[in-house]
């Protein structure tokens, strides 16, 4: 007797509309609790937006620092103006002669003269005079405020030049804590004297910038401002800092070998005991100051001035005081 065949189609029929009856139900359901949380947290992706605002070209600013060593007078005067462009995440580091000639008020006279006789803002005149360059802001640093800055910013190593009393004869680097740096820039006997001594203060404290712990100065610049501008003559505010502090933590944060300088080059007279800035350091210098440089006097210039060259210890014009090559 032949056997009957089991119907098992009509049990998995059922079984699949059910299962796919249960996936709808279930995907529907989900699909109204997706939409709810939506309708109540706003749209699912939202653009990202940066908190990091970059800085322009009105973020620049000239800065004139005068190192014034007021318990040592027979010590040079320090004129160094640091040249700060925020957007580019670059300093340029400019020392001026203390015998430079310039002219004030229809008066000749030498830089540190000016500033002995009349003070910082007769000293900005006359480097504005010469320079044809503007100092938007000045500060006056004694031995104390001086040393609390490179302290700061961790010393520095840098290869003094040979001769040089006080310091270890080496070719090599060699580390300079805060005391060392201000004995280094304000060493009176160079053996190319006031022309060699500017160019080592800018190159050293450039150098100082570049090997800096940058994350360290950007997480303690506003304690730091607060101490400092207490222990200097300056004309800087603390509405001038929080204009610009942003822009100075975007050129610490994102910048690498942001330090260089640029020898301040002329003429010296005939007796070697003044200093006559020259045209070429106008014209080399009007990319860093937005085309403000002008035509400096010439009155203060004698005809028998002779040219004055640039030590060989110390770097060529607009030199980084690091390989430049790393940056960016």
């Amino acid at each position: 007797m032949a056997k009957k065949k089991k119907k098992t189609g009509h049990v998995a029929i059922p079984f699949l509309i059910a299962l796919l009856l249960g996936i709808v139900g279930i995907g529907g359901v989900a699909m109204f609790v997706f939409q709810k949380i939506n309708a109540d947290n706003g749209p699912e992706i939202k653009e990202m937006t940066s908190s990091i605002t970059k800085p322009t070209a009105q973020d620049n600013m000239s800065l004139l620092f005068v190192l014034d060593e007021k318990e040592n007078e027979t010590l040079p005067l320090s004129f160094v103006i640091v040249r700060v462009l925020p957007a580019e995440k670059k300093m340029v580091f400019l020392s001026f002669p203390e015998n430079m000639l310039a002219v004030v008020d229809g008066r000749n006279d030498t830089l540190a003269n000016f500033y002995r006789n009349s003070g910082i803002k007769a000293a900005k005149a006359a480097i504005e005079d010469q320079a044809g360059i503007a100092a938007d802001r000045y500060m006056v640093l004694d031995s104390a405020a001086f040393q609390k800055i490179c302290s700061i910013f961790g010393g520095v190593y840098y290869a003094v030049p040979t001769g040089t009393v006080g310091f270890v004869e080496s070719k090599e680097p060699q580390y300079l804590g805060p005391p060392q740096v201000e004995k280094l820039i304000t060493y009176p006997y160079f053996e190319n004297g006031e022309i060699q001594r500017t160019a080592i203060t800018a190159d050293v404290l450039a150098e100082m910038i570049n090997l800096t712990d940058k994350e360290r100065i950007v997480a303690s610049m506003d304690s730091n401002f607060r101490t400092l501008v207490n222990m200097m003559e300056t004309d800087v505010t603390s509405v001038d800092y929080s204009n610009e502090e942003k822009a100075l933590k975007y050129m610490y944060k994102y910048g690498n070998t942001i330090a260089s300088f640029r020898i301040v080059t002329g003429q010296m007279g005939e007796n070697q005991d003044v200093f006559m800035i020259s045209d070429n350091f106008q014209r080399s210098v009007s990319d860093i100051f937005d085309g403000q440089s002008r035509p400096a006097s010439t009155e203060a210039a004698p005809a028998n001035a002779a040219p004055a060259e640039a030590p060989e210890e110390s770097a060529a014009e607009d030199s980084p005081a690091e390989d430049e090559a790393s940056e960016e």
